[in-house]
């Protein structure tokens, strides 16, 4: 009597014990390896780190939980020695988070080849996105980069160091002093002018066009604007609307 109830007592202790084991394991499976599998997919973007210094390369990949190998070294006439050429995926690229992504590494001029001279563009009033395509087309590289306050819109470039029309070396990094868009603005005299027009020099002051009207009246031109608010003159916020009546024909 006393061996059967040991043995019932040993059954339902196995059975219990591998119901538990059973239902951790399934509990594991289920939530555990889903995550893992998640994790394993996650997906990124491959940043840009064209003309970056090897080190910098590096440490934005990892920021993306990328990985970063040198595949090649080539002379380039524009890219400074130790700087990245071109990536591969390129910029801009979903892959796999812990994917590697292959990069060239300049060389610096070929000895014996000699630099060749560039003008400087005019990139002044240019938004600063485009200055630096433009740069990059002339074979020049940007180099710091200022803010000064201006009533130009923010990040519009007011100055380049070296001036506009100077010869420097290809690849020569540029400074950009761009606004930076704070403080008020002096209202332009929008009066005589197109709606066209109108919109440009607010643009230019960092402001908007806000409501426009139409009347007909015969001492003035048709097509032109005769009345805005607030008046020339006045001082008001950056991005700030200005409204606008032009005389149209009745």
């Amino acid at each position: 009597m006393y061996y059967q109830q040991s043995s019932a007592k040993v059954f339902w202790i196995a059975f219990v014990t591998s119901l538990v084991v059973s239902t951790i394991i399934s509990f594991a499976f289920v939530n555990l390896i889903p995550n893992n599998t998640s994790r394993n997919n996650a997906k990124v973007t491959v940043p840009d780190v064209g003309n970056l210094e090897l080190q910098r390369a590096e440490m934005i990949m990892d920021e993306k939980g990328l990985k970063i190998i040198v595949e090649d070294q080539k002379f380039n006439q524009t890219i400074r020695k130790g700087r990245v050429i071109y990536q591969n995926p390129i910029a801009g690229e979903t892959v796999k988070k812990g994917s590697t992504v292959s990069i060239a590494l300049s060389k610096g001029p070929e000895k014996g080849m000699s630099e060749e001279e560039v003008i400087v563009p005019s990139v002044i009033g240019f938004d600063i996105n485009q200055a630096k395509v433009y740069i990059a087309e002339k074979g020049l590289s940007v180099g710091v980069v200022e803010k000064e306050e201006s009533e130009k819109a923010k990040d519009v470039v007011l100055k380049t160091i070296p001036e506009p029309g100077q010869k420097v070396t290809e690849g020569f990094p540029i400074k950009l002093i761009v606004s930076s868009g704070g403080g008020k603005v002096t209202v332009p005299n929008l009066r005589g002018k197109s709606e066209y027009s109108a919109r440009s020099m607010l643009e230019e002051k960092g402001l908007e066009l806000g409501s426009r009207r139409t009347t007909t009246s015969a001492e003035h031109a048709f097509d032109i604007i005769i009345r805005q608010d607030p008046k020339p003159g006045t001082t008001v916020e950056r991005g700030s609307k200005v409204n606008i009546t032009i005389n149209r024909e009745g």
